[in-house]
């Protein structure tokens, strides 16, 4: 007889348990350069690792007051002028229409900058896409309007994601440039800083981004000190069952607890367990 399925409760419970144990035994790092986070929903209310509750946002909102929340720009802008103050760059991926509910409140409410990196192509359409592996309903994309009303208050950057979301191998300059022509047409701004779909590097492509922006970004882990290359800047993630201490370890620069989570799942996904 098989084992009974496991619970999404009893997995996500798992999670949070190890990567509590793993914020306890990190060790010490300090915090240097620009630290981006990468989220892409809020409170969109799904089993999905990727959807962080409206509820652990705030906490996370709460947790960054102690720290130096920049816009993109002005990360970068440090960094080429040789400045290792450690800064964080709140950045959400996609363009999911809850981010537009849920986090945009508090995020105005505290004048708190970021980065929606948009996949043109889903404003206001069901956010589903080829290979997509996202758990629970499909999110809807925001819509040209929401979009507008966050650009306008000056605290958001929009990004270039593509316009299909597409998979590494069909990156191409076209993908690139439908979605800056429709974000330019529909908002009046042209995209200077673009991250890859899937997180993956494509390095055949570096030379049109170069041509096209000032920095592209990936899900590669790690911190971005002077020096850093700007078209291959690192990112570290934000899931829904980070615990606060796991969520905090990122932002004072100890990224281990992250390292050795990732690993986990890696080695757990190549002999057949759930990630």
């Amino acid at each position: 007889m098989s084992d009974p399925p496991t619970s999404p409760s009893t997995v996500r419970g798992a999670r949070t348990r190890l990567k509590s144990l793993l914020s306890h035994h990190g060790g010490r790092e300090t915090a240097q350069g620009a630290t981006l986070l990468i989220y892409h929903r809020v409170g969109g209310r799904t089993i999905d690792e990727l959807d962080v509750s409206t509820s652990n946002f705030t906490r996370h909102l709460d947790l960054l007051d102690s720290h130096d929340v920049v816009s993109l720009d002005t990360a970068l802008d440090r960094l080429d002028a040789g400045d290792a103050r450690p800064t964080v760059v709140l950045t959400f991926d996609d363009g999911f229409e809850d981010v537009h509910s849920n986090a945009w409140p508090l995020l105005r409410e505290r004048g708190v900058p970021f980065t929606v990196y948009l996949a043109s192509a889903f404003v206001a359409r069901p956010m589903r896409w080829e290979a997509s592996t996202a758990k629970g309903s499909v999110g809807t994309g925001m819509t040209w309007s929401q979009l507008a009303e966050m650009v306008d208050s000056g605290l958001c950057t929009i990004g270039n994601h593509t316009h299909r979301h597409v998979p590494p191998e069909g990156l191409t300059a076209e993908e690139l440039d439908d979605c800056s022509s429709s974000i330019r047409r529909h908002l009046g701004v042209t995209p200077t800083h673009f991250t890859y779909p899937w997180g993956i590097p494509v390095p055949e492509m570096e030379p049109a981004l170069r041509e096209r922006f000032r920095s592209a970004s990936s899900g590669v882990l790690g911190r971005n000190l002077p020096g850093t290359d700007p078209l291959r800047l690192a990112r570290v993630p934000v899931r829904r069952t980070d615990p606060d201490a796991f969520f905090a370890a990122k932002l004072v620069g100890a990224l281990g607890p992250e390292r050795a989570y990732a690993t986990m799942v890696r080695v757990g996904k190549a002999v057949g367990l759930r990630g």
